[in-house]
């Protein structure tokens, strides 16, 4: 899905051309792949303008076809900095996913490298799965028909194991992902099979602590002799 974000120096059509393109990005039904062509809804793109005009706003619940989310924010970088000599990361609050063909379906991301890679910091939290002992708790607690403030502090037994929103360790894990982020555009692979590796992709949240807050080397002997020539050589 192509972004044309034209502007012409306006800010008022600038802003309306953002906010038709997240509206036409926006992923109505998991189950359902967005069309390269989907049209935006006049509702979704007022909503979406308002939004932008209130940079604190924080949304929950709404994701955004990764690709698409990622052409929109290309096509916002200047030419003079669109090469490969420039690296480019966008740090957003928006859940982004990408369509999977094997099971039909959305599913949730992290990181999506490229130019720019982007990282959802909702995606930190949403997409890598909680512990099956947690998932067994909360099957546990609605059937026996616990109401939501019983399933909070059930979530919040298990906070050690999974990250929150405004989790004071965040801005250490997504340092982690600022490098996969970097290895990609430096090596064209950004993870590593080593689960103690800040590059390792990570499907659990205890998998994602371990790898970017356990105890040890941020990386591999493998990644941090590449860091450590990539420093000494410098980077053409």
């Amino acid at each position: 899905m192509e972004s044309k974000i034209v502007g012409g120096g306006n800010d008022t059509v600038l802003l309306d051309e953002i906010a038709e393109s997240l509206a036409g990005a926006k992923v109505r039904d998991l189950l359902q792949s967005v069309p390269s062509d989907q049209q935006a809804l006049a509702g979704e793109v007022a909503y979406e303008r308002r939004r932008l005009a209130n940079p604190s706003s924080v949304v929950y619940g709404l994701m955004y076809d990764a690709y698409a989310y990622s052409g929109l924010c290309h096509a916002l970088i200047p030419q003079a900095e669109a090469g490969f000599d420039q690296l480019h990361i966008i740090f957003t609050n928006q859940l982004i996913g990408t369509w999977d063909p094997a099971d039909r379906r959305y599913h949730a991301r992290t990181v999506l490298c490229g130019s720019p890679s982007i990282i959802s910091i909702s995606g930190l939290v949403e997409a890598p799965a909680r512990s099956p002992e947690y998932y067994f708790a909360l099957r546990g607690a609605e059937a026996i028909g616990l109401g939501k403030e019983s399933k909070l502090e059930l979530a919040d037994s298990f906070a050690d194991d999974c990250l929150s929103y405004d989790d004071q360790r965040m801005t250490e894990v997504v340092k982690g992902y600022a490098m996969q982020a970097i290895a990609y555009r430096l090596s064209g692979d950004a993870f590593c099979s080593d689960p103690k590796c800040r590059l390792f992709n990570a499907h659990w949240q205890r998998e994602l602590l371990k790898a970017q807050l356990g105890e040890g080397p941020d990386f591999c002997s493998e990644h941090e002799g590449f860091f450590q020539r990539l420093s000494k050589e410098g980077v053409s």
